[in-house]
């Protein structure tokens, strides 16, 4: 859709108060220099943000950024992210719709806690010596002073957010909605406090989600022990008679044991279920028990089952009813009175080491080996996360995830690409109850209350802003609240809509801009954050909290890995904008973007992004050039007068709707030049195709079809083709060279912002380009006549070309050619055409021996006799044909090696691929020429 009120029915006359117009034509110097264009837009986008209006009548269009944490920096990932996003909002905004992207950031509990505690550490004090009041402050002061770095990089992208609707999950708003929502839960009965396994930081001292976890393979040992049944007649067909063999990489956990388990359909154990086993190094025996969760082909196919100490072993420990004692305390140290005293105290990796050399000297170590195993390490101190039992606070999210199944069952929600809808359901169909609860003292803390016997007190459903302990009606039971804060995610899930005002629903951001429209993000967090948000979002509000879900993949570096500090593989795109500019990363981040696959960094689409830009730059200064130099020779009783003039000196209200101006000149062909014409329906079908692109978010393919329509047709066909009608100053001509680049500057726009609005205001335009509208297709500018004629004129230009090549010129070098078939006379008519683009002259006819090159039915021939010597020329391509013959055979070689194809690299042998195709075309054409001196 477009609106008209956001076009311009005169430019001057139309000027919109929040983006005031400029004064005078921008000069543009001989080169782009994104360090002095770039900073400047992104100030103004800034001081001067692209509010969204509650009230208007337009369509809304709502993205919400995800947000980045408070201690975050840019990185790859966000700049990809970002990128996208703005260019969809930004497409949206011009297309007419009322665009709002709404920009904040995540408090993000535990990372910013370890930041604020190491500085206390610094200054010799912990948050202990503060206090918990005195921290938090102290932590709201270092946000003051240094969080948000991050906001400012993102202003330096570019990103055309709503900064007066700026939020923070520590907002007072967004504080209460958490409120809300924990209170709702809990009187629903989906919120408990229990005891189940969590993943535990020794170092930080909390519960960590799984978002918060890194998984690494180290080189680690699988220890096989011994365990002696209890009935010493009793044989275990997997080893010596009156044992069960159990394979395990936490020999240390054996004092916690509670059962060895099988799977009931395993012949080997079947005869020993019910019978009893004997703890390694104690005397303490467990059951056998049967479950279907062991894996036969895992091991030995027995596992011991250590409730306290492993998420599987607890649910098989609940199903069966077991214990779950802990030997490993929060520390992360040995104790409990299950623990022979000789490893008490001991650090949990030394007490491995102590465990293992026992089980040696006991006979009960039967086998160690080598072995890889995955751990899971705190994301912020890096220290292997323990699993433990602990009470904590839950959800039972099942009853959430079954209203958002039904969502998309009623196809509420797409996914882009598709198939991650199923990802989607397969996570929700097999939920696990999630821990809520994190033992931090920044973070919103648990409305939850106890009393001296544990009882739990929370607000009621009608009042649940007030606490407990300042209710009248609890007064005397000196109630005690928890001093847990809720996970970081328990409040990031609310997002689409707490930004927006709830839980109070009458807000008028509420009303007009939820539910959003689009959440973009990476696939990576698909569990953790858009998951959590559909199920908050049909339990508190009843809708979907986006229509669309946009994933993208994962920025990696060139190898294809992920990118750390660790390994040194890390890129700051902060520097990339530096090398590059702003606009040229923007173009790489979206020409990478394909399908929400990983992406691979890759320096050359960088390269072809600044290129881009630079390109860009010099063909509007040419047409700048073009138009000053024949302003004083324009009629000045011709409407495209005033059109033309605008881009040399500051127009008073004088530039017509693009549109209209469009459809004006398509409808008088006699103002125009075949080129004129064809440029035009080209135009027209690009602009459909990049819009059904940007419809079906496929930003990949939009910049891609701009940038090949940009550089090919426009700079490098257009331009040429048009200069003898410039010469003359063809006023047709001189509008369509100007108003092809202003749709270009629109239709780029979302991607490279900085650059199109310098441009376009370089063309005389008051109002910045961003709040212009989106260009419309028209059926009536679509001139298939023209766009046959002038592909027979590029093929007629191509054949020259070709022929130039195989005789040895320059692209500079003139060379006298004829043109031959049914497109000869169209070709003559259009002589200066194709002879100022293909830097030949065409005659009436040769003589002596020619050499010819066909292109689409076009035959274009060029004299050998008098241009090169025939037959020094013969034997060169004689030559050249056995050289393409023996490439193509030693690349062929390679492919055809089963052993160079199963080591080689994707890469190398794609690259040998291309080799054979391109030798292989290069051959063929070489003997066709051959063939016409047989």
């Amino acid at each position: 859709m477009t609106d008209p009120a956001t076009d311009i029915a005169t430019d001057a006359a139309s000027e919109n108060p929040t983006h005031p117009a400029v004064d005078t034509v921008n000069e543009l110097s001989k080169s782009f220099d994104p360090a002095a264009t770039e900073p400047r837009w992104a100030k103004r986008w800034f001081e001067e943000p692209f509010r969204a209006d509650a009230t208007s009548a337009r369509e809304p269009f709502t993205i919400v950024i995800p947000p980045p944490n408070v201690t975050g920096n840019l990185h790859l990932g966000h700049a990809l992210d970002n990128t996208l996003i703005d260019s969809l909002i930004r497409y949206k905004r011009m297309a007419g719709f009322e665009a709002l992207y709404l920009p904040g950031m995540d408090h993000a509990g535990i990372s910013t806690q370890v930041v604020v505690e190491r500085q206390l550490r610094e200054a010799g004090v912990s948050r202990h010596d503060l206090g918990r009041e005195a921290f938090v402050e102290k932590v709201w002061n270092w946000k003051a002073e240094s969080g948000g770095v991050i906001l400012e990089q993102l202003r330096r992208l570019g990103v055309s957010a709503d900064w007066t609707r700026e939020r923070f999950t520590m907002d007072e708003g967004l504080s209460r909605a958490v409120r809300h929502q924990f209170v709702k839960l809990y009187h629903e009965g989906l919120a408990y406090r229990g005891e189940r396994i969590v993943n535990w930081d020794p170092a930080a001292q909390t519960t960590l989600s799984e978002l918060e976890i890194d998984r690494e393979v180290r080189k680690g040992k699988m220890s096989t022990l011994s365990y002696k049944l209890e009935d010493p007649a009793a044989a275990a067909s997997n080893g010596e008679a009156g044992e069960i063999l159990i394979a395990t990489v936490r020999p240390e956990t054996i004092f916690a044991d509670q059962a060895i388990a099988v799977h009931p359909d395993d012949e080997r154990f079947s005869h020993l279920i019910g019978m009893k086993a004997r703890i390694p190094l104690t005397d303490r025996y467990v059951p056998v028990i049967a479950d279907r969760a062991v894996e036969r082909d895992f091991g030995v196919g027995a596992l011991k089952i250590t409730p306290a100490h492993d998420p599987t072993d607890f649910e098989i420990g609940e199903r069966h009813g077991l214990a779950r004692p802990s030997v490993i305390d929060l520390m992360g140290n040995l104790t409990s009175e299950l623990v022979p005293e000789q490893f008490r105290g001991l650090e949990r990796f030394a007490a491995r080491k102590a465990v293992v050399k026992a089980l040696s000297e006991s006979g009960d170590l039967i086998e160690e080996k080598d072995h890889d195993t995955a751990i899971g390490l705190s994301e912020r101190t890096k220290v292997p996360v323990e699993p433990i039992v602990s009470l904590q606070w839950f959800v039972n999210v099942k009853p959430l995830a079954q209203q958002v199944l039904e969502g998309l069952d009623k196809g509420e929600m797409q996914f882009v690409p598709e198939r991650y809808t199923k990802v989607n359901r397969d996570w929700l169909e097999n939920i696990r109850d999630w821990n809520i609860s994190r033992q931090l003292w920044w973070g919103h803390q648990i409305p939850a209350w106890y009393d001296a016997e544990g009882n739990i007190y929370v607000p009621s459903l009608e009042n649940p802003d007030l606490d407990c302990d300042a209710d009248p009606q609890y007064a005397h039971l000196n109630l005690r609240r928890d001093p847990d804060v809720f996970d970081t995610w328990f409040s990031s899930n609310l997002w689409p809509f707490s930004t927006l005002g709830w839980p109070d629903e009458g807000n008028e951001d509420f009303l007009k801009f939820y539910p959003t429209q689009v959440l973009i993000t990476g696939y990576d967090i698909l569990f953790f954050w858009v998951a959590r948000m559909q199920m908050a979002a049909y339990g508190l509000t009843g809708q979907a909290p986006f229509h669309t879900v946009m994933l993208h993949g994962l920025y990696l570096d060139s190898k294809g890995q992920k990118m750390s500090k660790s390994k040194g593989n890390g890129l700051d795109p902060l520097e990339l904008f530096d090398e590059y500019g702003v606009d040229a990363s923007r173009f790489a981040f979206a020409f990478l973007s394909t399908g929400g696959q990983d992406i691979r960094h890759d320096a050359r689409r960088y390269e072809q992004g600044r290129n881009f830009a630079n390109k860009l730059w010099n063909a509007a200064r040419f047409v700048r050039l073009r138009l000053s130099e024949v302003v004083a020779e324009l009629p000045a009783e011709d409407p495209l007068t005033p059109y033309i003039r605008a881009a040399a000196e500051m127009p008073s209200g004088v530039n017509p709707r693009s549109r209209d101006l469009l459809l004006s000149l398509a409808g008088h062909k006699e103002k125009l030049t075949l080129a004129d014409r064809w440029i035009i329906s080209r135009l027209d079908a690009v602009t459909a195709e990049v819009t059904a692109h940007l419809n079906a978010y496929d930003l990949g393919a939009a910049i891609r079809s701009i940038y090949a329509f940009t550089w090919d047709e426009y700079c490098d066909w257009y331009l040429e083709a048009a200069k003898p009608a410039m010469s003359a100053a063809n006023t047709g001509t001189l509008a369509t060279l100007k108003l092809v680049l202003e749709h270009i500057l629109k239709l780029l726009h979302p991607f490279m912002p900085f650059i199109t609005s310098e441009l376009y205001a370089a063309l005389g335009h008051r109002r910045q380009l961003a709040v212009h509208a989106w260009p419309d297709g028209n059926a009536a500018l679509q001139d298939q006549e023209a766009t046959e004629a002038f592909t027979r004129l590029r093929a007629a230009v191509s054949a020259a070309r070709v022929l130039k090549n195989e005789l040895g010129l320059s692209p500079q070098d003139r060379l006298s050619v004829s043109v031959e078939g049914e497109a000869a006379d169209l070709v003559r008519q259009n002589a200066r055409v194709v002879e100022g683009i293909a830097r030949v002259s065409l005659v009436d006819a040769l003589e002596g021996r020619t050499l010819s090159a066909v292109d689409a039915g076009v035959i274009i021939r060029a004299p050998l006799d008098g241009t090169v010597d025939p037959a020094d020329w013969l034997g060169k391509q004689k030559k050249r044909l056995a050289e393409l013959d023996k490439q193509i055979k030693q690349a062929q070689g390679k492919l055809g090696n089963e052993g160079f194809v199963a080591r080689a690299p994707t890469e190398v042998i794609e690259e040998e691929k291309r080799r054979v195709s391109d030798f292989s075309a290069q051959k063929e054409r070489l003997e066709a020429v051959l063939a016409q001196f047989e």
